[in-house]
C-alpha cells in the first residue's frame, strides 16, 4: 500500500502546508503549490483550498494568493478625512481618490517628519481641483514631471495632484492600501520621497501588520507599469 493510500490527500497537502509554507513566510502563491501536488491530484486543490480558509488554517489574498496572516489590514483614514470632505462638499460629483504618507508613517523605519498627500482625479478636472486647493491654503503642486519634480519638497500641507489611473483599489474616495503602496514605489522614484530600502521596509511592516489583497496590489502596479518581479520575490520572503 502506498503513503497515498495510508494518508488521504487533503491531510497531506495540509501538513506539506503547514511543513514547507508556515513559519517561512506569510504570503504565498497557487504556483508555489506545484510542487506539493502529487500529479493528477491538481484537480481538487481548489476545493481543499477554500476548506482551508473556513478552517483557518490558510487565508485567501486575492486572485491565486494566499496568507497566513489572518486580519485584513486596517488602514487608517484619519490624515485625509479633512481634504476629502473639502473637496466632496466643493465638488460633489466628482470621482477622485486621495491617501497621504501620513497613514504610514507607523510602517516606515525612519521617522517621517512631514507629509504629503495625493490627490487622483480625472485629467479635465486637475486645474480646478488645483485652484481650489491652493486658495484654501494647501501647498500644492499639479502632476510634477521632470524639471518640477526634481524641485519638489514637502512643506505644511504639501498636495500633489495627479491624474487617475483605471480600476484604482479604492473605498469610495479614500485610496485602500493596495493602491497606495503601488502609488507610492511609483513616486518614491518619481518625488525622490525616500529610497527603495525603506520602501520595501514599509511594504514588509505593512504585509506583517494585517493580510493584503496581494492580487489586486499586482495588478494595480502592473496598470502602473511596474515590473513586479522583485514585488513578488519581496512579498514571498515576508
Amino acid at each position: 500500500m502506498t503513503a497515498m493510500n495510508k494518508i488521504d490527500f487533503k491531510d497531506l497537502l495540509k501538513n506539506e502546508i503547514e511543513k514547507k509554507l508556515k513559519g517561512n513566510r506569510r504570503y504565498f502563491s497557487r504556483e508555489d503549490l506545484r510542487d506539493l501536488i502529487p500529479k493528477g491530484r491538481s484537480g481538487t486543490l481548489n476545493r481543499y483550498l477554500v476548506d482551508f480558509n473556513k478552517e483557518g488554517i490558510l487565508y485567501s489574498a486575492g486572485r491565486g494568493w494566499y496568507s497566513f496572516v489572518k486580519q485584513s489590514f486596517k488602514l487608517d483614514r484619519q490624515p485625509v478625512k479633512k481634504i476629502v470632505s473639502e473637496l466632496e462638499k466643493k465638488y460633489p460629483l466628482l470621482s477622485f481618490s486621495v491617501w497621504s504618507t501620513e497613514q504610514l508613517k507607523s510602517f516606515a523605519h525612519h521617522m517621517l517628519a512631514r507629509f504629503v498627500t495625493f490627490v487622483y482625479v480625472d485629467r479635465d478636472a486637475m486645474s480646478g481641483v488645483y485652484d481650489f486647493l491652493k486658495d484654501s491654503g494647501y501647498d500644492v503642486w499639479l502632476n510634477p514631471r521632470g524639471n518640477d519634480a526634481r524641485k519638489f519638497s514637502i512643506a505644511e500641507k504639501t498636495v500633489v495632484i495627479r491624474p487617475a489611473i483605471s480600476r484604482e483599489p479604492s473605498s469610495g474616495h479614500f485610496a485602500d492600501i493596495e493602491k497606495i503602496l503601488g502609488d507610492l514605489f511609483v513616486e518614491v522614484a518619481a518625488l525622490n520621497l525616500m529610497d527603495e530600502d525603506e520602501y520595501y521596509r514599509i511594504l514588509g511592516n505593512v504585509l506583517t501588520a494585517g493580510r493584503v489583497d496581494i492580487g489586486a496590489l499586482l495588478n494595480y502596479a502592473r496598470r502602473r507599469r511596474v515590473k513586479t518581479e522583485e514585488f513578488i520575490e519581496r512579498i514571498k520572503s515576508i
